[in-house]
């Protein structure tokens, strides 16, 4: 008999699994039971589940919409699903394209496109490594001392050395904390989580992880990115404790020289996978050095700090700030936040909650059952493209973007209403007059209930400055403050900085981008003249859906592909073409226009957009159209020395 706590598989000799119906019960109520019925159909082949019914439905009041099975055929699926587990259990072969095609249309009752096939097929994983970088035959000698840098033990580092790993193209990973987990590192702030579900945020290399959440822990997360790096050798190639400060190209040698703490070290090829998020927003206010209470970043949160008794200040009401405010307002005596820009808060199925043993069993004895659920909930994710666009008719009739971000916005001015229970005045204070996407959508960690409470209060003065037991706003009112929570996030256009990177002739490239107005890279990886350096998460290179960690595995797929491209031409020097660069800054430039976060009134405190106007942070096509460039990658896009 299966139990809760016991992980069901086919026995070696292929006799088919007792079932325990309880549990079968509970798996199933929290099951995708489409994505079951496509595993299922993998598996059997049965064509009667190829011909259950399916619906589309709004899901995140409306953000997004999801295909369901059809509530007749779930006990059928129930049936077939017992009748399989009790005939052993078998995998189904991997469908080849044409058959996969078909049950991608099955899955979500949508026919796709050439371009969001081969975009869309890579998303189910089935490889080993869907976007792995490969040699094209038998592997060149490697010249002697050959090394590649990798800057920051991140995620997108941890991926990158997998990718130099796999190759055995001798790489090392210089990490400046004492630790790897980047942004997971650094963010240990009270009820820190992924805000987007981890069957989404994690490598598509590492099959069915048991997470013990939909949307993981901070702390878990950081595990699971050692427990990977372990697992695939990276972890023994990182350097901790390694501050690279600055990286000057020698044109004679084709090399860099990098500064590393009070060392200098040769590369050949620099991976800049410092991230976007690692420059955090300092606090900065007329008379902070007088304030005698205590002042923390969010990334610079300790495990020691005690909120029992203390008038708490959170400045700031993005991703953290909301995060963080119900764990604070539970523990603190009193707790002010400061609001300057009003965000859109949106509820998220299955946000805080865990991974029960019933769906672990489900995922863990169903083969592909995992694929397809990831798929799913991608397809979910991909959906909320369409409200980023404006529709020109729509707008001529009086819209505001289109029809489903106008329906969007008034199903969230519902749910604050809702949630802030009629109080006219908080309501008020926290709608926005922006169009929702516009700046990042934020999660609901139970931001608006906390609200409610009687030891917290939300005010939307401005600050005028710090007093020395207090936060003093314009109106000359003065809070009592012993503690500043700075949820002030980041300067998400330092994509390299502080390390200062030097090209041909000596060129900062601060200094070039300086010249062009604002950061851009061709991809948001490479710039002209600077040789043999790839930047992760660099200009324009935020997606505007899908997997973050997936394109994290695009860009050291397309970094380690243009070194092994480099070895296997016998070349020493790789770099963007200036037309390359131009011609595709060019077209991003026009295509970010038609973008809702163009919209005017959401241009200030935006991180999405620069000081000048200019989105220099996301990529503005839909992800088959952005995957394109990395698919059709050439060699003919750079010149090779």
């Amino acid at each position: 008999m299966i139990t809760s706590d016991t992980a069901a598989v086919p026995t070696p000799d292929g006799e088919g699994l007792m079932v325990d119906d309880a549990l079968l019960d509970q798996a199933l109520a929290e099951a995708d039971l489409n994505a079951l019925r496509l595993a299922l159909y993998q598996a059997t082949g049965d064509e009667e589940l190829a011909e259950m019914p399916i619906s589309r439905v709004e899901v995140n009041i409306g953000a997004r919409d999801k295909a369901v099975l059809d509530t007749g055929s779930r006990a059928e699926l129930r049936r077939k699903l017992v009748q399989y587990l009790r005939d052993g259990a078998r995998p189904g072969p991997i469908p080849d394209d044409a058959k996969l095609r078909r049950m991608l249309a099955l899955l979500t009752g949508k026919t796709l496109s050439d371009v969001q096939f081969a975009y869309h097929r890579t998303i189910l994983a089935f490889e080993d490594f869907v976007y792995g970088a490969n040699w094209h035959g038998e592997p060149p000698v490697i010249p002697e001392g050959f090394e590649v840098a990798i800057i920051g033990a991140g995620v997108s580092g941890i991926a990158t050395g997998i990718q130099f790993e796999r190759l055995g193209i001798p790489y090392t990973i210089y990490e400046r904390r004492g630790e790897l987990g980047g942004t997971w590192s650094i963010n240990t702030y009270p009820d820190a989580r992924v805000d987007t579900t981890n069957f989404v945020y994690q490598y598509s290399f590492v099959k069915n992880y048991p997470w013990t959440e939909y949307f993981a822990r901070g702390g878990e997360v950081r595990n699971y990115l050692e427990n990977v790096a372990r697992r695939f050798g990276v972890y023994d190639h990182i350097r901790f404790d390694s501050d690279v400060r600055e990286a000057h190209w020698d044109e004679d040698s084709a090399t860099w020289t990098l500064a590393v703490a009070d060392t200098k070290v040769k590369a050949n090829v620099v991976i800049a996978a410092s991230g976007l998020f690692g420059v955090p927003k300092v606090l900065n206010l007329p008379g902070q050095d007088r304030f005698k209470g205590e002042i923390v970043h969010t990334t610079r949160w300790r495990g020691d700090i005690d909120l029992r008794g203390r008038n708490v200040a959170i400045l700031g009401n993005g991703s953290t700030g909301v995060q963080l405010l119900a764990k604070v307002a539970s523990q603190a005596k009193q707790v002010t936040v400061y609001q300057r820009t009003p965000q859109w808060i949106s509820p998220r199925e299955r946000y805080g909650e865990p991974i029960t043993s019933a769906s672990r069993w489900l995922l863990d004895t169903v083969p592909h059952y995992w694929n397809w659920t990831i798929y799913s909930l991608l397809d979910l994710n991909l959906s909320a493209q369409a409200l980023q666009e404006f529709d020109a008719e729509w707008q001529r009739k009086g819209g505001a973007v289109n029809e489903r971000n106008d329906h969007f916005r008034d199903s969230l001015k519902k749910y604050i209403r809702d949630q802030l229970e009629g109080d006219e005045d908080l309501i008020a204070k926290v709608t926005p007059d922006y169009p929702p996407l516009a700046r990042r959508l934020i999660v609901d960690n139970g931001w608006y209930k906390a609200l409610l409470r009687d030891n917290v209060e939300l005010v939307t003065d401005e600050i005028d400055g710090f007093t020395e037991d207090g936060i003093r706003v314009e109106s000359g009112a003065v809070r009592p403050t012993d503690l500043v929570i700075a949820a002030t996030g980041f300067q998400a256009t330092k994509y390299v900085w502080p390390m200062q990177y030097y090209g041909r002739k000596g060129r900062r490239l601060e200094e070039f981008w300086e010249s062009e107005g604002a950061p851009r890279a061709y991809l948001g990886m490479a710039v002209p003249d600077f040789p043999n350096l790839f930047i992760h998460y660099g200009p324009n290179a935020q997606p505007r859906a899908g997997s973050l960690m997936a394109w994290q595995e695009v860009w050291s797929q397309f970094s380690a592909q243009s070194v092994v491209d480099m070895l296997e031409g016998g070349h020493r020097a790789i770099s963007v073409k200036p037309e390359v660069y131009e011609r595709y800054n060019s077209d991003l430039d026009e295509a970010s226009l038609n973008i809702v976060w163009s919209d005017p009134s959401a241009g200030a405190r935006n991180y999405y957009v620069d000081a000048n106007g200019r989105s220099s942070v996301n990529a503005p096509w839909r992800m088959e159209d952005y995957y394109q460039y990395f698919l059709n990658r050439s060699l003919d896009d750079f010149e090779v020395s």
